[in-house]
């Protein structure tokens, strides 16, 4: 009953999730069709924009023609300017120049003319009706021009100027616009206008081009309120969307207007299709689940065991990692810098690495064993309590490989065996006494060059429970590196099968010469990813590089600001040690520690890991300390002092720890050396009475 309660939750929660996506895919398609109305409007908006811009320029250009036609025929009228009669010929002569321009007016100032009386305005236009171009003078107090916004407009302008559109009861008996141009006399006095009319029916034919869509319709409309332009006798029902634009330099506006049908015409159109290709998806979701629960079910039941078997082999893997060394302490790592890397290729793996300080001498392995999964990952364990037992009490790398050998031979009935590479370093000369059990050889990384440890590997461990062993020496000098791996890096493969192989790894050795271990490991394990690239991982990974440093005090920091916890108990050591007095240590402490942290800010890019090497000693009555890096080229000593004599709030920022630095250290040089940043401080000691 219990199983059968199970099934119809599983059931119950899976059906629920098909009806969550299908709720979450209906709100997705309705905010999609939203957006995309949204954009549909956007860019009818923009091409409206774009046509009534076009439309306005067709505009000017029209007339613009007329403001030719009456600046070229102005100098006549200046010309003639004594002769009132002359003026019907030259407004007559204005007519005939453009086929638009239906009249011309010349209007001069009150009186100008004595004989002709108070008002002068002479229109020369066409006859309604026929072509004939009637002249008169139209002025008098039943058309006294002299009130008008046009000539008092066009009197006071500089070049000339459009009207208003308006009704013209005098001359053209419809719908104008003029262009006036100001006439001068000969003494540069404006007395006058001449102007040409231009009938609103002219733009008639631009506007009702406009058509951005079947139904859309353009209109124009003067500044009082006054259509100029109607729209069309038929105009479609339902919402519309207008867009207006000023027409520069003359009192209208245009006008276009788009029905909401014609705009989501097509929009609409696809939506249907996305709508009934949405609900048949949604009924063959029904379908396909309907037909699928027992399935899932079924499922269901391999994905639980699959988390146990995943959850274990979770467990299995912390356990295995808590294995590994996490570091020496400070006062044991004077003299060495060591890290090691292990990624194994599942969730176990059959590598392993291992190193700890006893009696003055680092005892270091690293191990691999046959197969990966489980089953490698159990006899690793063995073999690594194996290594921490025996050698507690043995620092002979050839017993221990021996007694190793011994014990795995003898309980190992699926035939498995291990390679192991075991040594001894005697930190106080560097000397290594080690054995190698069939193990790669290691390579030896002195600057900038790299090569393999020239060494006969013995057999195997686990083989044969009789097999010997022997020992052999070799001699670590200061700023050398024993790199020790496994063949997961040698034989990483890339997606063409192709393996990272020796000569890659030489190389790749041979360029971290100059760094610190952990710096060492980090490049090489990006060398062989760029190589490998998207194949996936076939062995597993170990690294461990034992990075000699000699008798000098030295403190590697990696670029966390928690690491600045190591100074202090470093330097009490290294004060102790060389029996100093203390009385120097905070000055000393305040200045490395400013030091240090300008390297762990800003020496590497954000998320890259780094590290710094900090090295003291004394030599003729001085503190030497050197901090050295690989990040980003960066003289301190060139950054600008912070003025101590101005307040906080004015005080820049920076400047402040180099400025801390000088004051407390009697010396500090800075330079680039080796691809590393170096900078050297030099602290005089107090001579003793």
């Amino acid at each position: 009953m219990s199983a059968l309660t199970n099934k119809y939750a599983f059931a119950k929660k899976e059906i629920l999730k098909i009806i969550s996506a299908i709720a979450v895919l209906a709100l997705v398609s309705v905010f999609y069709y939203f957006h995309i109305r949204k954009e549909a409007l956007h860019v009818a908006g923009k091409r409206a924009e774009a046509t009534l811009k076009n439309t306005e320029m067709m505009i000017h250009i029209r007339t613009g023609k007329i403001e030719t036609v009456v600046n070229s025929i102005k100098p006549m009228v200046e010309y003639a300017i004594d002769d009132p009669d002359a003026m019907f010929d030259i407004a007559r002569h204005t007519v005939e120049s453009s086929s638009r321009i239906m009249g011309s007016g010349i209007a001069f100032k009150e009186g100008y003319y004595p004989e002709k009386g108070r008002w002068f305005e002479v229109y020369v236009g066409y006859q309604k009706g026929d072509d004939t171009l009637v002249a008169r003078q139209i002025g008098g107090p039943s058309h006294d021009y002299l009130q008008m916004d046009w000539f008092q407009e066009g009197m006071a302008s500089e070049k000339g100027i459009w009207s208003d559109p308006y009704y013209d009861n005098a001359g053209g008996k419809t719908f104008l616009m003029t262009y006036s141009a100001p006439v001068r006399d000969k003494t540069g006095e404006v007395v006058g206008l001449i102007g040409a009319d231009v009938a609103i029916d002219t733009l008639v034919s631009i506007i009702r081009s406009i058509k951005l869509y079947p139904n859309s319709f353009c209109t124009l409309v003067a500044g009082d309120g006054t259509t100029l332009v109607p729209p069309p006798s038929k105009t479609p029902k339902g919402r519309c969307h207008v867009f207006s634009e000023k027409i520069d330099g003359k009192n209208m506006t245009l006008t276009i207007t788009i029905p909401d049908a014609d705009m989501y015409k097509r929009l609409r159109r696809s939506s249907l299709f996305f709508a009934l290709l949405v609900m048949t998806g949604i009924l063959a979701v029904f379908f396909i689940a309907y037909r699928s629960v027992q399935n899932l079910w079924k499922l269901n039941e391999v994905r639980a065991k699959e988390q146990h078997i995943e959850d274990e082999l979770a467990i299995a893997r912390d356990i295995q990692q808590s294995l590994l060394p996490s570091g020496l302490p400070n006062n044991l790592a004077n003299g060495l810098d060591i890290s090691g890397l292990q990624i194994p290729a599942k969730f176990v793996g059959g590598d392993l690495y291992d190193y700890y300080v006893r009696d003055g001498k680092l005892l270091f392995c690293i191990g691999d064993v046959s197969g990966k999964g489980v089953p490698a990952a159990l006899l690793m364990a063995i073999a690594h309590s194996l290594f921490r037992t025996l050698s507690a009490r043995d620092d002979r790398p050839d017993s221990i490989v021996q007694a190793l050998n011994a014990t795995i031979s003898d309980n190992n009935p699926d035939i498995m065996f291990i390679t192991m590479f075991l040594g001894a370093m005697d930190l106080s000369t560097g000397k290594i006494c080690y054995c190698n059990a069939g193990h790669n050889p290691p390579i030896l990384i002195k600057g900038g060059h790299a090569d393999y440890l020239n060494t006969e590997p013995s057999l195997l461990l686990g083989v044969d429970a009789c097999a010997k062993y022997t020992a052999h020496e070799m001699i670590l000098a200061p700023g050398d590196t024993l790199l020790l791996y496994t063949d997961g890096l040698t034989e990483a493969e890339n997606e063409q099968k192709e393996l990272f192989g020796e000569e890659r790894t030489l190389d790749a050795a041979a360029s971290v010469g100059a760094m610190v271990a952990r710096e060492q490991l980090a490049q090489l394990h990006k060398a062989v990813q760029q190589f490998v690239n998207q194949a996936e991982q076939s062995d597993d990974l170990t690294l461990l590089a034992i990075r000699y440093l000699g008798h000098t005090n030295t403190l590697t920091l990696t670029n966390n600001i928690r690491e600045l916890d190591k100074l202090e108990p470093f330097l009490d050591a290294f004060f102790e040690q060389e029996n100093l007095d203390k009385s120097l240590m905070p000055q000393i402490n305040l200045a490395l520690e400013e030091a240090a942290t300008n390297v762990i800010m800003y020496a590497y890019p954000e998320g890259e890991k780094g590290a710094a090497e900090l090295t003291l000693e004394v030599v003729k009555g001085q503190i030497c300390a050197t901090i050295s890096d690989t990040g980003v080229p960066f003289n301190p000593l060139e950054q600008k002092e912070a003025d101590l004599d101005v307040s906080l709030e004015e005080r820049q920022i920076g400047g402040l720890g180099i400025h801390l630095i000088k004051e407390i250290m009697d010396e500090v040089r800075y330079a680039h050396e080796e691809g590393r940043n170096v900078l050297k401080m030099r602290k005089k000691l107090a001579v003793s009475s």
